[in-house]
């Protein structure tokens, strides 16, 4: 006969893999599914769901169930999705922001505005400058600028947004749509 989840928690807190290796068996294919329908990305729902056996197994003398062990995995997988969502809504709204604030400057008819363009670019710190000069006039991305100077992809978006900001100031509005 199968022991009860609480009884299983209880033997994890006394550091009983076998144990947790049950309760995995018995609840990762509900975690996976609850996180898989909320994201439609099964590598992700997957990632999740380890992370949140991972964080008990960490924490599993920290973790004190009373009621329901699979209610505090769903809260934990609700969570762990939401937090994923959040940061994925943030992440593709700098990179909309970092690329459709300030279109490609290749052709510019007035050479006083070319100029100033230059003028306030040299001004950038060098590192906002080659991060800027990788996105804009060698079109990468910013995964790809992350990779070639060794730095996180928030650090780029950072980088890019400074740069645009500096540009902004420095040249009015001008080049905004």
């Amino acid at each position: 006969m199968a022991k009860p989840d609480l009884e299983l928690w209880q033997q994890i807190r006394s550091d009983d893999l076998e144990a947790f290796g049950e309760l995995y068996e018995r609840h990762w294919e509900m975690l996976f599914e609850a996180a898989y329908r909320r994201l439609y990305d099964k590598d992700a729902a997957k990632d999740i769901v380890q992370e949140v056996f991972i964080y008990c197994w960490q924490k599993r003398d920290q973790i004190h169930i009373t009621d329901s062990v699979a209610g505090y995995l769903s809260t934990a997988v609700r969570f762990k999705v939401l937090n994923h969502l959040k940061s994925e809504n943030t992440r593709l709204k700098y990179e909309q922001q970092a690329g459709a604030v300030l279109p490609q400057v290749t052709h510019i008819p007035n050479q006083d505005l070319h100029n100033s363009y230059h003028r306030e670019l040299e001004k950038l710190p060098p590192k906002m400058r080659e991060v800027f000069m990788d996105s804009r006039e060698s079109g990468l991305s910013i995964s790809e600028i992350a990779e070639k100077r060794a730095l996180s992809p928030q650090t780029v978006k950072n980088q890019l947004s400074g740069a645009l900001k500096k540009l902004r100031e420095g040249l009015g509005n001008f080049f905004m749509e």
